[in-house]
Parts: C-alpha cells; structure tokens; sequence
C-alpha cells in the first residue's frame, strides 16, 4: 500500500543526498515516514448499551473493552497495533497525545468506566492484531443517550472531528430514534465516511424488519448510510470454533472488509500528499542541475539565466525576511481571525443565554429539572459545532491568501497543508447542574396559609369588640376573611417560590455558559495560535529552500565557466546524464500524482 509512492521517493531522497540538498532530503524523509504510518481513525459511536464496545472486541477477537451490563466506557478508548498487549492513559483525547502512566491489565475496565484507577482524558491500549499493523485505530466512544442532548456528545464528535470513518451502532431491538438520526446528520458533516451497524441480531428474529425501517429512516433524512446486521456471538462462535459459515452469519467479515478499504482509500490520499513533497523537491533539483549546465555555455541565453537566478534569489531572499510580504498578509490576517471567531463566539453565547432566559420563563416549573439541562446541552454542542465550522473556514482563507502571497511555489505547499484546526474539535464537556431555589413543602406552604388566616381572624375579632358585635355576626365574617387572606397568602407564597426557582435556574445557566464561554474560547486561541505557528514554520521552511536552490544556481553560474575546455565537456556530460535522471524522477512521481489526485467530474 503506497509502495510505488515510496519507492520514488526514496529515488529522489538519493537525489537530494547526491546534490548536498539537507533541507530537501529532510522534507521528502518526512514525507515518506508519514506515508509509512497511515493512521486511519474509525470512530464507534452509538447510544448505551448497543453493543459499541462488543463490536470492538468482535472485530480484534479479543476483549479490550469493557462489556458487563452494570458499567458502560466513560472515555474514549482508543485501540492501536502494538507488539505486545499495554494501555496506557493519555492526558488529551487524541491518539497522539502524550502517554501517562501505564494501566495494569485488571484496571482496564475501571479507567475506562471512570470507576476507578488513574484519572485519564482518554485511554489507549496496544495489541498484536492484524487488522491494525496497517495503522488502523479503533475508537470506542461513551453512550450518547440524548443525541445531541447528551453530557457525552462533545467527547463522541471530538473523535469524529479527526475520523476519517464512524461506525454509528444501533441494535435490533427497535427503529432509529429521533435523537440518533439527529446526531447522525450531524456526524456526517463533519467524518468523510458512516458506516451503520445493527447489532444483536442474533437475540431479536425481527431483526430484517428494523433493518428495513431503519434504511428508510436515514433515506427520510436524507442520509447516504450502509447498515451491516452483526452478532457479536456467532462472530465468536464462528473463530473459537474455526466455522466459516458461522464467521459469515455474523456479519463481521463484510464490516472487515468494509474497513480494509477504506484504510486503503485514506492510504491513498496520504500518497497523493507525499508524491505532491516529491514533485515539488525533483523540482528544485532539476531547476538546480538546469541552472548548472547552462553555465557552462558561453551565450546569451547563459547570460540571460545567470540574470533570471539573481532576480529569483532577490525574491527567495525577500520570501526569508521578516518583513516579506506574506509575514504581513499572515499577521494582519490571524489578527483579524482572533478578532472575528471571539466576536462570533461571543454573538453566538448571549444569544444562547436569551434564549435560555426565554424557555426558563415560558417553561413549567415542574418540567424544569427534566427538560432544561438536556436541552441546554444540545444548544450548547451545536453551537460550539457551528462555531468550529466558522474557525475551520477561516483557517482556510488564511492559508489560500498566504499562499496567494507567496507566490506559485506554494502550489503543492497548499494541496498538501494540513492545518489542523480540527484536532480541537468541540470544546471539552461542561456539566450543567442547574441549582434549583430551595425547595418548599405543602407542609411549610400551609403554615404560610395558615398564618394568613389567622391574621384574618384576629382582624374580625378586633373589628367586633371595637363595634360592639355580637359572635354569632362576627363568626361568618372571620370565616370569610381569613379564607380570602390564607388563599392570597397561598398564592404569594407560591409566586415567591416559582420567581426564586427561576432566578436560581438563571444563575445556574448563567454560570454554565460563563464555563462553556471560558473553555471554548481557550480552545478557540489554542486553535488560532496553532494555525499561525504552522502556517508561519510551513512558508518559512519552503522560503529558504527556495533561497538555497537560487543561491546555489547563481554560484554555479558565476564559477562554471573556469577551467579548460576538457574538463567542461566532461562536466557537460555529467549533468546531462543527471538532467536526464531527475527527468525521468520527475515524470514518474508526476504520473504516480496524477493517478491519484481525484478526477474532475
């Protein structure tokens, strides 16, 4: 996978190292070591309990996740090649975080349940399987009960937002829900490739009909989504017992199959990435080695080179300066990115926060407690969602107007620039527990009412012995009164008590969305600042390599017309045998490019 791609690279970092070329020989080696790793990130997303982490462990035979009935994964889990079994805990949710300490086999389960063992972000276990020596990476994702509404929604589309396919798990026991079909439409946007898995098909007979009704749900919704039925027993059945029939009942070898390709078709991707490096060095080798043989005939047109390259290391020289032209597009351009996705994080916060003050408002109290915080956390992810999108497109507007800036040398610097702005993905998860006023008996309310009454009475009772009258006239009038003041003190009581509940739900929002606005605006400068430092390191690399190619062709141009007429045939021969080398370099890498750019339609 990606040999051919490998091969002429390695032919053209054997050309860097013959022309001295240290800086071109450590970008193409740089490409060709990601090209030997081509991670390809599978997300397992899915609802409690539907069998997301036994379909991990169906998939490796093995059991990496925890499966029990009582527990459920808390983190994400994420599941690479190794040479022997090991976990360890990661301080960031991503597979390229930092390792922390390593997890015992027995303490698996309870880290990746949360119910105990080192705190961790995220867990990463490593084990010999095949299906992962290419690179494969399987990611097991909490239960997001709620769809969009769910405390765990943040941690499942903050894997996504790096994934390159997500296996959305559901199982027989019924229809897709509302809630699923919604976090679907969402996921599809933002990972290239959904795979749906119906699992459990073995415990329910109606499992074809779901099947049936779940396809028309997603064409409904305008999703394009093959469903596999799977059975996680027969699967390991079929490998104990070494049946094949078993192995292909279970649904496992399809969704394998599945899998492989669409390794194979990210591989791809990362090729058209590393042949676009090679192109690009070939280049400047060839431009070089042209420069040189020009040299050595004394005519114009020599002449007229030695000009071109002077004029070209005037510009590479002003490509390396500090005050080039591209710097100032990059620094005016980040500023003005850092202004406008705090002032949209900003638009998008209070206008989160009305809304919130509206609902509290127009919502029943008793409905509160219930329907708030899990409404809230839906606005809130898809917020921070839309937000990313809104930072995502300004990463790419900065990256084409630096580029512009630079000049045609960044063609393939652009189709190949991964700017990253995705690793941050929705902002980390922020629990919202709404504080809620005290809350008042029927017992205390009584009391309340009771007071209002008595003070009734003894108003009736003051007013007879000041007008003389006798019990049996003040008596329906004490009745009346004190049951119109116990009502009223009964109402009052319960105003004051809807008004405090709403008031601390406010504050409880209030204090909510200050966390989400803290956290998701860190992200958001983390985001920013990472764009900057790579777009500024990527340009400048490529600047001096510019500047060294035109340096050295000048030189070669001023020095190659010494020395007798014998020794200069002689290095005329030479440099047309290696212009004849890196020409043929140069139209095998561009044929292995062009085979696997994507087609124009």
């Amino acid at each position: 996978m990606g040999a051919d791609v490998d091969h002429v690279l390695a032919a053209i970092a054997r050309a860097a190292a013959r022309h001295d070329r240290p800086d071109l020989l450590e970008r193409v080696e740089l490409a060709r070591a990601r090209l030997a790793d081509p991670a390809c990130r599978v997300v397992v997303c899915g609802e409690f309990k539907k069998g997301k982490s036994s379909l991990v462990n169906a998939l490796l035979g093995a059991r990496v996740c925890a499966t029990d009935a009582d527990v459920a994964t808390a983190i994400p889990t994420y599941v690479r090649h190794g040479e022997r079994l090991e976990a360890h805990v990661l301080q960031e949710e991503s597979p390229g975080s930092a390792r922390g300490s390593a997890v015992p086999a027995p303490e698996v389960d309870t880290v990746a349940t949360g119910h105990g063992g080192p705190a961790a972000r995220a867990l990463e276990i490593r084990l010999p399987r095949e299906l992962l020596a290419g690179g494969l990476v399987l990611v097991d994702t909490p239960g997001i009960s709620g769809g969009l509404a769910s405390s765990h929604a943040g941690v499942a589309l903050r894997a996504l937002a790096v994934a390159d396919v997500l296996v959305f798990v559901t199982d027989a026991s019924a229809e897709l829900g509302a809630a699923e079909i919604e976090f679907l439409a969402q996921a599809a946007a933002l990972c290239p490739v959904v795979v749906g898995a119906v699992t459990r098909i073995d415990l329910y007979p109606q499992w074809r009909r779901i099947l049936a009704a779940d396809t028309e749900h997603l064409t409904a919704a305008g999703l394009d989504v093959d469903l596999l039925p799977l059975s996680a027993p027969l699967r390991h059945h079929g490998l104990r017992d070494r049946d094949r029939e078993l192995l292909l009942e279970s649904g496992y070898p399809q969704l394998t199959a599945r899998l492989v390709a669409e390794h194979e078709r990210v591989s791809g991707s990362g090729g058209a990435a590393a042949a676009a490096v090679g192109a690009g060095v070939v280049g400047q080798l060839v431009a070089e080695v042209t420069a040189q043989r020009r040299a050595l005939d004394a005519d114009a047109a020599s002449q007229e080179q030695r000009q071109a390259w002077a004029r070209a290391r005037e510009q590479a020289a002003d490509l390396r300066s500090a005050g080039s032209r591209w710097q100032q597009v990059l620094f005016d351009r980040m500023a003005d990115v850092g202004a406008e996705v705090e002032l949209d994080l900003t638009v998008r916060i209070r206008s989160l926060r009305r809304e919130a003050a509206e609902r509290v408002a127009q919502m029943p109290p008793a409905r509160l407690a219930a329907d708030l915080g899990p409404w809230l956390q839906q606005r809130t992810t898809e917020l921070l969602l839309d937000h990313q999108s809104v930072v995502r497109a300004q990463a790419d507007q900065v990256a084409d107007a630096v580029a512009e800036q630079f000049g045609s040398a960044a063609r393939d610097l652009r189709r190949g620039l991964d700017l990253g702005t995705d690793e941050s993905g929705p902002v980390r998860d922020v629990a919202f527990a709404p504080a809620g006023a005290q809350s008042v008996s029927r017992l205390d309310m009584g009391l309340v009412a009771l007071r209002g009454g008595s003070a009734g009475a003894m108003i009736t009772h003051a007013a007879g012995l000041v007008l003389g009258l006798a019990f049996p006239v003040v008596l329906p009038a004490a009745l009346v009164l004190s049951t119109v003041l116990a009502g009223k003190s009964w109402q009052s009581a319960q105003k004051a008590q809807l008004r405090a509940l709403r008031a601390d739900t406010d504050r409880a929002v209030a204090a909510y969305l200050e966390e989400v606005d803290i956290a998701a605006r860190k992200d958001t400068r983390d985001a920013v600042r990472r764009l900057q430092r790579r777009l500024r390191e990527t340009f400048s690399a490529r600047a001096a390599e510019l500047f060294t190619t035109a340096n050295r062709s000048v030189e070669s141009l001023s020095t190659s017309l010494t020395g007798d007429d014998e020794a200069r045939a002689v290095r005329r021969a030479e440099l047309d045998a290696e212009l004849d080398a890196l020409r043929s370099l140069q139209r095998e890498v561009g044929a292995v490019l062009a085979a696997r750019l994507p087609v124009a339609a």
